[in-house]
């Protein structure tokens, strides 16, 4: 189970309701070429932001981390709560330590980007979530479980026989 770290109004901001018309359908393969680099190029301008989001998060500029938060998000996490929440991590966590390679999903039409964030004391990922407008629409940071010695792929030393 993922225990989620609470960090003020930082929860994925989820709004529905979408229409579309069509008049005529494309051949399919052309729709499904298309479709496919539209989604290929807003996962990627969705990483960029998460990049630019953390980039500005480390070097305290958290006026700055919120550029690309959609009015929804400026709204609900202003730049002092923010630097509240991320100020807060080294001290419950320890000292930073190198980040992992950012995954990409989508969900309820949102493209959802985590980075895994490792900690002296824990291990940690960011996520955020880009709206169809491409602004980060949701954001927030929750805790990874630790893995058990027996999953953490500890290997015994090798016995001496004595030869």
């Amino acid at each position: 189970m993922i225990r989620i770290t609470p960090l003020p109004c930082m929860a994925l901001l989820i709004a529905s309701g979408s229409v579309h018309a069509q008049a005529s359908a494309p051949p399919a393969t052309a729709v499904n070429t298309a479709g496919a680099q539209t989604a290929a190029a807003a996962i990627e301008s969705c990483n960029a932001k998460m990049q630019t989001l953390l980039a500005a998060l480390d070097k305290h500029d958290y006026a700055g981390a919120e550029t690309d938060f959609n009015d929804t998000m400026r709204a609900g996490l202003t730049p002092d709560q923010l630097q509240q929440a991320w100020e807060s991590l080294p001290q419950k966590f320890g000292t930073p330590g190198p980040r992992g390679m950012p995954h990409n999903s989508a969900s309820h039409g949102y493209n959802v980007i985590t980075v895994p964030m490792s900690f002296q004391n824990a291990s940690l990922a960011a996520q955020i979530a880009c709206g169809a407008d491409g602004k980060i629409a949701g954001f927030h940071v929750m805790t990874l479980p630790s893995p058990s010695p027996a999953t953490a792929g500890s290997v015994a030393a090798p016995s001496s026989s004595g030869h």
